[in-house]
């Protein structure tokens, strides 16, 4: 009688295990997400090698900014969204939009953006909410920054300990050489005095 009924518990334990192998050979959520924007940007002209490295440096600003990717080189965080410029280019552009053309201080009408690299290059950080954010994880030395707000509104910047340390002109106001190193915060929208 143990016989006959260890063999259903067999037959049960084995096919635990088959599922068991099955599930934990699947991707997970991220990592499946993770290899349909790598299939994405190189179907946007990227080599293998350069959609792997472009991947690499999403999933870091995503980690920086405590946001979550949302295509092959973008990321939305709270109050914004970065576009990670491709491996080669000179200025950010979406690969998500095959008709838009990198191009320089591409910041849109009402946001405040940065860039990591000067005359607006490198890796763009969209911010489109009015408020305060950290942005020391991330905007770490030398790049730029556009401010293209809605008309008199400027960017206040403040250093480690809280001072201000900056408060950009009213928009429209760029500035194609700037230095983020000592900004570990901004407050965007702030109205002209």
């Amino acid at each position: 009688m143990n016989l006959i009924l260890g063999k259903p518990k067999l037959l049960l334990m084995a096919m635990t295990g088959i599922l068991a192998l099955a599930f934990s050979a699947q991707a997970g959520p991220a990592e499946a997400a993770s290899s349909s924007y790598t299939a994405q940007a190189q179907r946007a002209g990227l080599t293998a090698t350069q959609a792997k490295a472009l991947q690499q440096k999403v999933n870091e600003v995503a980690d920086q900014t405590h946001g979550r990717q949302t295509g092959p080189n973008t990321v939305a965080f709270r109050g914004g969204n970065v576009t990670v410029a491709v491996p080669g280019e000179k200025y950010a552009r979406d690969l998500r939009d095959t008709y838009t053309p990198a191009a320089s201080d591409s910041c849109p009408y009402g946001n405040f953006c940065g860039f990591t690299g000067s005359a607006y290059t490198g890796t763009e950080y969209d911010f489109y909410y009015c408020g305060s954010y950290d942005t020391h994880r991330y905007l770490l030395f030398g790049g730029s920054w556009s401010n293209n707000q809605t008309k008199h509104r400027r960017v206040k910047m403040y250093g480690s300990d809280g001072s201000r340390i900056y408060t950009t002109p009213n928009a429209f106001y760029h500035t194609a050489s700037g230095d983020w190193g000592p900004v570990y915060s901004l407050e965007t929208c702030i109205p002209a005095a």
